[in-house]
């Protein structure tokens, strides 16, 4: 087999493999611990029944909002595995999708500009959503940021994407050379996927200031 298809198929196993960590780690982050949490409350409302049937009654009553948020979480997780939006209506639909659950609390002045882009291969295009998928994550995570803005548009034969935020900034040197850090993984896998569909990525970013993500993908 040739060495270069050899290293292409080993990154895409890799990434594979990446992107079912990434998914385990976010369920026991969130869905996982907040069903056990709701195992101990369940426990303590049968306690409460004999003795304060109200107390009982309001204990059932928070368990089953939680169950509402667990339900909640548990379906974006599934949205991320396979976004119903973007195999249904494109691209554009997917990235405001996206956003919208990215700002659900209101925590972002947002600044969003997306055209529709045309690419025959939805793999091509499941990548680039994947990869701003990772963007939102980092900024969520790690950014501490007011203002975000994400613009996407379709330049001749390019799909070109900026995200950028007015967050605490970071050294990316610094970041890179370490293997240490999760913000590392995740750049990692960015640049790697990028890399996969022929295209480039450059990552800005200055301490106090925000950081930068310019995208640019052959279609």
């Amino acid at each position: 087999m040739d060495n270069h298809i050899l290293e292409s198929n080993i990154s895409v196993i890799s990434l594979q493999e990446e992107d079912r960590q990434r998914i385990a780690r976010d369920l026991h982050d969130t869905s996982l611990q907040n069903l056990t949490h709701l195992v101990h409350k369940i426990e303590l409302a049968g306690l409460y029944i004999d003795q304060d049937p109200v107390k009982a009654k309001l204990e059932l009553a928070v368990i089953r909002q939680n169950i509402k948020s667990v339900i909640d979480e548990i379906r974006n997780t599934i949205f991320d595995l396979r976004p119903m939006t973007f195999d249904d209506l494109g691209l554009k639909a997917a990235f405001e999708r996206l956003i919208l659950l990215f700002n659900e609390n209101h925590l972002y002045e947002m600044e969003v500009e997306i055209e529709e882009v045309s690419c025959d291969t939805r793999l091509v295009l499941l990548t680039i959503y994947r990869v701003i998928q990772e963007c939102f994550t980092n900024i969520k995570k790690y950014s501490n940021a007011t203002k975000v803005t994400f613009h996407c548009h379709q330049k001749e034969n390019l799909i070109v994407i900026d995200v950028t935020d007015n967050g605490k900034g970071f050294s990316v040197e610094e970041v890179e050379a370490r293997t240490d850090m999760y913000i590392h993984f995740g750049i990692s896998v960015m640049k790697e996927r990028i890399k996969l569909l022929g295209g480039k990525i450059q990552i800005t970013s200055e301490v106090g200031v925000g950081t930068e993500v310019h995208i640019e993908v052959p279609v």
